[in-house]
């Protein structure tokens, strides 16, 4: 299985090709820097053609100018679409290379170990082929010399308890470090497919954050480049522990053969000894060589032990470099998600800008601004990023400039809401004094047709016509007594001028009625804007209420420097005196809007809604008529003109009832000549 996946990765690094992916990449990295340059200066040459096209005084000019503008402004994306492609090209390509790439680090550093295990098995079977062939020799050595036979017995029972002992120790070991080797292998084996579904999640993840690279392209071209020196770093690093790896199987391999040699020259004399073919002297230098090869066999147990131990504090410094890393690469990537997910929450900030600067622009688009304000709002430009590079006036000092524009549009309607008062009051005294007049005329008036009726029955009575106003006065002498010519001279002009009189009565009064209709409609439709304008006065001191804690709250945190608060500290200052004169109507629209925050109120209204739903369909649709009538203007003069016709009709037919029963309760009388 290990050699497999071995196998399996070398395959795979093959295939990947590195120094020609490294090509590839500074070739790409080159391209990048490159696109970089042309970004800078496109988009300076695009914020100075913006800068002049700001400057244009005439619409027409703005009109012709705003075409190549948005030209550029096309150019411009276009070239950062292409951006994002090549980086998104670039991206997949090694992606499509590296994901299913396992790590080469595990890899060598097995290949290390396998190697070191290796040279030591090597080593210490040399060793054992070595002391065979002393073996050997001494046996021959000891078949020639029959009075060290009994030595050469104990020197082949001690060689042969040695070589068993190499044996059981060879085997232990070898068993020993396979399993080591099997159940490490194993681990790792599980950890690489463990890490292969942790990189296929990130792989997931990457595609999903995909979307989100997109917005920080600048960004992610920077990392790029510090990407590709952090792996030519590591690339360096890994060849330069490559060639140290390689050093070392040189030195190991070298060592082998030197160990191999001296087996084979062991090998030998153990032959030699057992065909006894050596004297005495040699069985002896043979057994001090043994014992110098078991003395040199502990040193080496000893340096195998010393190695051992100095390899498990290796393990125990990686291990826990390992972990410092692992906890360094945690915490990265921990304070890298806290940074997405805060540039997540931060993304709407460009818009909430650009939306805040179009409620200023709608709100505050009608004001009236001096020479001192900086510049007239203005529509914020649909390139939110770009629109929030400029710095509008301050929110506190445009309220400052409506709340001022209010304030003298209300005086002024007060000034001429005075006037028109006193027009009023004044036409009020002139109609009744209009009304006493026709009350006296109209008295006169009918004295005079009474005086006539009078006089016409008794003309009647005496059968003498043209002498019906001969008894009237009509400022003639008291002594003189007119003829009857003259009463009916006088009864033909008199008439006339009576009935001029009271058209001339009667249509200055229906002027009088007309203007004082008009009078009536223009108060009330000054009440409805004075009503309109407390409204809107309560809106704005609840506004400046606001804006007082707001302004409050950011001079405490951010002190008295900054643009910003400078501003607002003016127009604050500006608020303070124009409030300061208008005392008495801030606190009546103080007590107003305490009044619309009282509770009690609020539960007034609740109670009141109840009832109206406690009602059954028919009162609850009269109560909808009657408030839709009495709250509306139109509708209140409709139901008055509906109400006075029905009475007149009504009156109108009770009078012809009446007149219909006295003419049939009275027949008319026949006179007989």
């Amino acid at each position: 299985m290990a050699e497999q996946n071995f196998s399996a990765a070398l395959a795979t690094w093959k295939e990947i090709n590195l120094s020609e992916l490294q090509k590839n990449l500074d070739a790409t990295a080159v391209e990048l820097v490159d696109n970089q340059k042309e970004n800078l200066v496109g988009r300076k040459k695009l914020a100075e053609q913006t800068r002049e096209f700001k400057k244009l005084p005439d619409d027409a000019e703005k009109f012709a100018a705003i075409k190549v503008l948005l030209k550029a402004y096309q150019g411009e994306i276009d070239a950062l679409t292409r951006r994002s492609k090549m980086s998104e090209t670039s991206f997949l390509n090694v992606y499509k290379l590296l994901a299913d790439a396992p790590d080469p680090y595990p890899l060598l550093d097995a290949a290390v170990d396998q190697t070191v295990k290796v040279a030591e098995a090597r080593m210490l079977e040399n060793e054992l082929t070595r002391l065979r062939e002393e073996n050997g020799e001494l046996k021959k050595s000891l078949g020639e010399a029959a009075n060290v036979e009994e030595k050469r017995k104990k020197a082949e029972s001690k060689v042969e308890q040695l070589e068993e002992k190499m044996d059981d120790l060879i085997r232990e070991r070898v068993t020993q470090k396979e399993n080591e080797l099997n159940a490490e292998y194993d681990e790792r084996i599980r950890n690489y497919e463990e890490r292969e579904k942790d990189l296929q999640r990130q792989v997931e993840m990457v595609k999903k954050q995909l979307r989100d690279l997109h917005m920080s392209n600048e960004s992610a071209e920077a990392k790029l480049l510090n990407v590709n020196q952090r792996q030519e770093q590591d690339v360096a690093a890994r060849l330069a522990e490559l060639d140290m790896v390689a050093a070392d199987l040189a030195r190991a391999n070298e060592r082998v053969a030197t160990v191999e040699r001296r087996n084979e020259i062991l090998r030998s004399e153990i032959e030699s000894v057992r065909s006894g073919s050596q004297q005495a002297e040699r069985a002896k230098a043979l057994e001090a060589q043994i014992s110098e090869l078991e003395a040199e066999a502990s040193r080496v147990l000893a340096a195998l032990d010393a190695a051992k131990d100095a390899k498990t504090e290796a393990d125990h410094q990686i291990k826990k470099q390992a972990e410092e890393s692992a906890k360094e690469i945690s915490a990265r990537t921990a304070e890298v998600d806290g940074l997405k997910a805060k540039m997540k929450e931060m993304a709407d900030y460009d818009e909430i800008k650009r939306e805040l600067e179009i409620m200023k622009y709608v709100e505050f688009s009608g004001a009236d601004f001096g020479d001192d304000d900086g510049e007239k709002p203005q529509l914020p430009d649909p390139n939110a990023s770009v629109a929030n590079k400029q710095r509008g006036q301050s929110l506190e000092k445009l309220l400052t400039s409506k709340n001022r524009r209010l304030l003298e549009d209300l005086t002024k309607l007060r000034v001429s809401w005075e006037d028109l008062s006193s027009e009023h009051a004044k036409a009020e005294e002139i109609i009744e004094g209009l009304q006493v007049d026709l009350a006296l005329q109209r008295g006169l008036v009918e004295k005079l047709e009474g005086d006539l009726m009078v006089l016409n029955n008794r003309e009647d009575r005496a059968g003498t016509p043209g002498q019906g106003l001969a008894g009237l006065d009509i400022g003639g002498k008291p002594d003189g007594r007119a003829s009857p010519a003259n009463s009916g001279s006088q009864d033909s002009s008199i008439l006339p001028i009576v009935t001029s009189q009271r058209d001339r009565f009667r249509q200055r009064n229906a002027e009088l009625e007309d203007e004082l209709r008009k009078q009536f409609e223009t108060i009330s439709d000054l009440r409805t804007e004075v009503k309109s304008f407390q409204a809107d006065n309560l809106k704005l001191y609840e506004k400046v209420r606001y804006m007082g804690s707001y302004r409050d709250s950011s001079i405490a945190k951010a002190g008295p420097s900054g643009g910003a608060s400078s501003s607002g500290g003016g127009g604050g200052g500006l608020l303070t005196g124009v409030l300061g004169r208008r005392d008495e109507e801030i606190g009546k629209y103080k007590d107003k809007y305490d009044e619309s925050l009282n509770p009690f109120e609020a539960f007034k209204g609740r109670e009141a809604q109840r009832a109206i739903q406690a009602l059954n369909p028919v009162e609850r649709g009269l109560f909808s008529l009657t408030r839709a009538i009495v709250g509306n203007k139109r509708a209140r003069n409709i139901f008055i003109l509906y109400a006075g016709s029905l009475h007149i009709l009504i009156l109108f037919i009770l009078w012809n009832t009446m007149a219909a029963s006295d003419s049939t309760s009275h027949p008319p009388v026949t006179i007989h000549p």
